[in-house]
């Protein structure tokens, strides 16, 4: 397994984890108005966000490669 496919495989497993997180979040906090469930959805779309930042930086550099 290449490098390149090692990320795209990895980034894209963990974007679909931050969104099942933030829908946890949004499913906790509509059933019991928790601040938990507004702190899963805030870290669940920062990190999602982060995370597609750094995939699309990444292929860019790998692209470059052989």
């Amino acid at each position: 397994m290449s490098l390149r496919v090692f990320h795209v495989v990895f980034i894209t497993v963990s974007v679909a984890l931050m969104l099942y997180l933030t829908v946890w979040g949004v499913r906790d906090f509509m059933a019991a108005r928790s601040s938990l469930g507004i702190s899963m959805i805030i870290f669940g779309v920062a990190g999602g966000v982060s995370l597609i930042w750094y995939g699309t930086r990444v292929f860019h550099k790998l692209k470059e490669l052989p």
